[in-house]
């Protein structure tokens, strides 16, 4: 990707009118403010300007392998401060291609087709940096302001007021409200500018350009914002012919809208995330077309969660992610999987496939395989229903016990203690605990899909997981559906166990469920969400991404885009870092992985 340095600027053509900006990790928290402050400085620093996006798609290759993504960049017309890292640049309009066709509502350029939109509506409040969401849908994003002489400003409101006034509907009394506000506002010092936000589609075809655009105002709508596409006015707006004028409307007919300093932040375009760990792993591209490089080992802890809804790209992007780890740093992975999606693939992580059924024997026998006696006490408590009164003893017993598996000691059992562990001696239940341990020397997916019941899923996998936690090495151990397992504590309180004690012992532990809201609906659950180093949040449903508000600190608009995300798209949580991503598939991964193709191809 190409970045900025002196010497790419001492080595073109600059024009003293034009600086080419670098963007920034806008998602970060703690730098939000100061950023929209320096934003509300370049906007009120010039009488008249230009703020110009333009987004070209490139091909980037990593590994070997080709991908293509949008790289944006960023420029400024007009007389500004030293922000943003700003260097003059050569006029960026000089390249765009010609127009050589016009149509009412469309236009054909040196390189294919190109459609104008303008913003004629805007919601009460919008969330910063909303703009970034529309890079790649619209090539060119423009905003052109001009500052409003605050004496002509008042005389125009005041004139305003008095004629909405006489009409004394409700919707005039609004805008009477709203126009007051911009006089005290005026009075207070803050600049008031009026403005034109458009946005050009660009594309190969009418096919093309017709989705394109209609994915722009979903997007757009999605934030209460309506655009249009001005008939008759292609070519002026293309070629930025538009004029301002204080009257309202300009030569042609194209109104302008008019905000103080403080609400421009809103319209903040200068985001480019970039997020490049040594030694990890490509997962894709952030939402400005910046590769993401990701290491789980340079973060505090190890304990990564995969969020996301049905349909959101959460099994595909956990494949990826786990086959290029593996590839990587040929780790052994280990895995648990209710649904046997990644079981049937272990091949692809360096694993070996154990499918369970009800009816073979799955050696899973605490005793024999001598599992923490405490752990087992509370995960057969909690299983089996015995009483709060009768758990101590449980517990005792099998610290002292002589048996050498669980039948020998539930038939050694006094008759109350029997009466709850009976199940054990009967099918299917019978067979969990029957046979020879798994080998669990090399790594071992688990798939759980033959266990036709909720409750042979729990049982097996809170034995499995004392086990592999037991056996702590370097590795990865991941947990698919997690939700299935929420409601059992014990199993939950293994899984932080795991979680907590990894990073000593070089383990990264992976929970990947769906149910967002059930996770955060208890103690353990929302522990593992709050202690979590790591966290892919793809799609959510509206009503559990406020469950996730808090815990993470989304803004509204990084809700409203998990919300509104398509398949593999969503935000990468590393520590205090939060990045839009779009996770990217190699063609042989959407073969072997996907039974349809729900992220982009590279």
């Amino acid at each position: 990707m190409r970045k900025l340095s002196p010497e790419y600027y001492l080595s073109k053509e600059v024009d003293e009118n034009w600086h080419e900006l670098q963007g920034m990790g806008f998602l970060r928290e703690e730098s939000r403010d100061p950023i929209l402050a320096e934003f509300q400085t370049l906007i009120s620093s010039t009488q008249q300007g230009m703020i110009y996006v333009v987004s070209e798609e490139i091909l980037v290759e990593f590994e070997n392998k080709t991908y293509p993504t949008v790289d944006t960049n960023f420029y400024v017309k007009g007389d500004i401060p030293p922000l943003f890292f700003a260097q003059p640049c050569k006029n960026p309009l000089k390249d765009r291609p010609k127009i050589q066709k016009e149509f009412p509502d469309a236009l054909i350029t040196e390189k294919g087709y190109a459609r104008v939109f303008v913003a004629y509506r805007y919601p009460a409040h919008l969330p910063e940096g909303f703009l970034y969401s529309t890079f790649g849908l619209a090539k060119e994003i423009i905003l052109q302001w001009q500052k409003m002489p605050p004496q002509k400003v008042l005389s125009s409101f005041e004139v305003s007021i008095s004629r909405k006034s006489r009409i004394g509907s409700v919707a005039d009394s609004a805008v009477v409200s709203n126009i007051e506000e911009l006089i005290n506002l005026v009075r207070e010092g803050i600049d008031i500018l009026s403005f034109y936000l458009y946005f050009v589609v660009h594309a190969n075809n009418k096919q093309e350009l017709q989705q394109k655009s209609v994915d722009l105002q979903h997007t757009l709508k999605s934030y209460g914002i309506e655009i249009e596409c001005p008939r008759f006015f292609q070519s002026r707006l293309y070629n930025f012919e538009v004029r301002f004028s204080f009257s309202g409307f300009n030569l042609f007919s194209i109104k302008k809208t008019i905000a103080d300093a403080r609400s421009m932040r809103a319209l903040f375009p200068f985001i480019k995330e970039n997020f490049v760990d040594d030694g990890g792993v490509f997962l894709g591209f952030s939402g400005t077309g910046d590769p993401i490089v990701f290491n789980p080992y340079k973060r505090h802890n190890y304990l990564m969660l995969i969020l996301g809804e049905t349909g959101s790209g959460k099994s595909m992007s956990s494949k990826i992610y786990l086959r290029r780890l593996h590839e990587k740093r040929s780790i052994p992975i280990y895995g648990i999987d209710p649904e046997s999606e990644y079981a049937p693939l272990a091949n692809y992580f360096g694993s070996t496939s154990v499918q369970l059924k009800e009816n073979a024997p799955l050696g899973l026998d605490p005793i024999r395989m001598n599992l923490d006696r405490v752990m087992v006490a509370e995960i057969l408590s909690e299983v089996y229903s015995i009483p709060p009164q009768l758990r101590p003893r449980l517990r005792k017993e099998l610290f002292s016990t002589t048996s050498e598996n669980m039948f020998d000691f539930i038939e050694k059992s006094d008759k109350d203690m029997k009466k709850y562990l009976e199940p054990i001696l009967s099918p299917p239940d019978y067979y969990i605990f029957s046979g020879s341990p798994p080998n669990t020397s090399k790594p071992i997916i688990f798939g759980l899909r033959g266990l036709r019941s909720d409750h042979l899923k729990i049982l097996t996998t809170s034995l499995i997981s004392v086990y592999l936690g037991q056996e702590m090495r370097q590795s990865v151990v991941f947990v698919d559906e997690g939700w299935l397992f929420i409601r059992t504590p014990r199993i939950m309180h293994v899984f932080e166990n795991i979680a907590r004690r990894g990073r000593k012992h070089g383990l990264h532990f992976i929970f990947i469920t769906q149910r967002v809201e059930d996770v955060a609906s208890t103690p353990e659950g929302r522990t593992l969400l709050e202690q979590a180093a790591t966290a892919l949040l793809l799609r959510q449903e509206k009503e559990g991404v406020d469950a996730i508000k808090n815990i993470y600190k989304l803004s509204d608009g990084e809700m409203q885009s998990l919300v509104n995300a398509s398949p593999g798209e969503g935000l990468l949580k590393a520590e205090n870092m939060k990045i839009s991503i779009r996770v990217v598939a190699t063609s042989e991964e959407l073969r072997t992985f996907s039974t349809t193709p729900l992220i982009a191809e590279g």
